[in-house]
């Protein structure tokens, strides 16, 4: 942080700076996430409606960060809030399938026709986590392929090489480093996760045919969410299809962050991806702790009590998480929803293009639909982790909290996030968002 905004940010929000001096004595940082955490303290939310949250000195934000992904129906909305509400009086916990899974099993179904069964958990990490089981057993092999710079939840199999920034943990362009991203990772495991770039199909079977017969699955989002926002390039999915069949490996989608969100479909939809095996979160959900991963027929039967991967959890499928995704797939995340949201989106778009070329500040943008991010110092668009880690971080550092004093959550905190857009926001929070953003250009242009 530049040290005047980060004056400005405490005598802001002295609320939020009295209760990270009580809260970090029981939980450590503060937060129970720690990509909450940012220096000098976090920003402590009291509620939130539409695309706004209010902290807790009541100042209010336009907030495009959305949990994540994780609210694109919008804070609280009202369509939401009855469902849980109706479930409540039902029961939140019953222990056994309660109804309503069927029916919205069937709407995820309808918006990706290449899944034929579904299992619902509740998180992203769970569900790439069961998707990986599920690739090693259908195939009897053991390593699995991610990109550089994806996030597929914090599991020791896939937090690895989620943010190499050193040489030493990146490796040469040709052979990326396998680097584990936490303390207690046992290196047997990160042996069994190999790295190869987005976008570069090269890259890939170089991997492939080096670890012939090895490979169970390649895991990746059909857009890189966690480097920026990152698109594929025309054709690069075909080519991934083609090795993956080629060499007998099952490819996982993970569409946690991009799933009913990019579109109906998320990005298989847009992008025409037909993967083994897919993964849900976030959006799915509608705010409600929901996660989901399905695919063909003949590996979901594999899952017990049918077959012999197992799959548990006490929370899964629960009724309260059930009654929020379904009111939000249903009634909420219609077409007339989408069009709005790309509206927006292309609005908000635009108005941060506008305001690089008229302040002359040197950034580019990524973008796919109602997701997009801002890469300070580079002159287009990156391709893959490697050129977007290539960005200047403390640049991003001061715009984000420039943004924050004046009312706009841009994105999550770190540069590789992205804002987003919700059902909920209105005209007038995009043009906020647009002068905060012309406004701050200005500040940290040098």
């Amino acid at each position: 942080m530049s040290l005047p905004e980060e004056e400005i940010y405490i005598k802001n929000t002295p609320g939020s700076k009295a209760y990270f001096e009580r809260i970090s004595k029981v939980i450590p940082g503060g937060v129970n996430t720690a990509i909450q955490f940012f220096r000098p303290y976090p920003l402590y939310m009291a509620r939130g409606f539409g695309g706004k949250l209010w902290d807790l000195d009541g100042r209010e934000y336009v907030d495009h960060c959305l949990a994540y992904g994780a609210m694109t129906a919008g804070h609280a909305n009202p369509i939401i809030i009855e469902a849980i509400s109706e479930q409540i009086k039902k029961g939140t916990l019953l222990g056994f399938q309660a109804e309503g899974a069927l029916e919205l099993a069937q709407e995820i179904i309808r918006r990706y026709p290449f899944v034929d069964m579904l299992r619902f958990s509740n998180t992203g990490l769970e569900a790439t986590f069961y998707a990986v089981r599920l690739a090693r057993a259908a195939t009897g092999r053991k390593l699995v392929v991610k990109m550089e710079g994806c996030y597929h939840g914090a599991s020791d199999v896939l937090m690895i090489s989620d943010k190499p920034r050193r040489r030493v943990q990146l490796g040469s362009i040709h052979n990326p480093a396998s680097t584990p991203d936490s303390l207690g990772t046992p290196e047997e495991v990160v042996k069994q996760t190999l790295v190869a770039h987005f976008n570069d199909v090269g890259s890939l079977e170089r991997v492939l045919k080096k670890h012939e017969n090895e490979v169970a699955a390649i895991i990746t989002e059909p857009v890189l969410t966690n480097s920026g926002i990152i698109p594929p390039e025309k054709g690069y999915f075909n080519e991934v299809r083609r090795l993956c069949d080629e060499y007998g490996v099952l490819l996982i989608l993970d569409e946690v962050k991009t799933g009913c969100n990019l579109s109906p479909g998320g990005g298989s939809q847009l992008y025409g991806i037909e993967p083994d095996l897919v993964t849900f979160a976030k959006a799915i959900g509608g705010g409600a702790p929901l996660a989901a991963f399905g695919g063909k027929r003949e590996y979901m039967e594999m899952i017990t009590p049918l077959g012999g991967v197992v799959h548990y959890g006490t929370y899964n499928g629960n009724p309260l998480s059930i009654a929020a995704g379904l009111a939000s797939l249903k009634k909420v995340m219609t077409d007339a929803a989408y069009a709005k949201i790309n509206r927006l989106g292309d609005e908000l778009y635009k108005g941060v293009v506008d305001a690089i070329a008229d302040t002359g500040i040197k950034a580019a943008v990524g973008r796919c639909t109602m997701m997009g991010s801002i890469f300070f110092g580079l002159d287009e668009p990156p391709k893959n982790y490697r050129e977007a880690s290539k960005c200047d971080a403390a640049k991003w550092g001061r715009y984000w909290i420039h943004m924050l004093n004046r009312g706009v959550i841009p994105a999550g905190s770190a540069w590789f996030e992205e804002w987003m857009v919700s059902a909920m926001h209105e005209p007038e929070d995009i043009e906020k968002t647009i002068q905060a953003t012309y406004d701050t250009f200005k500040e940290i242009k040098d």
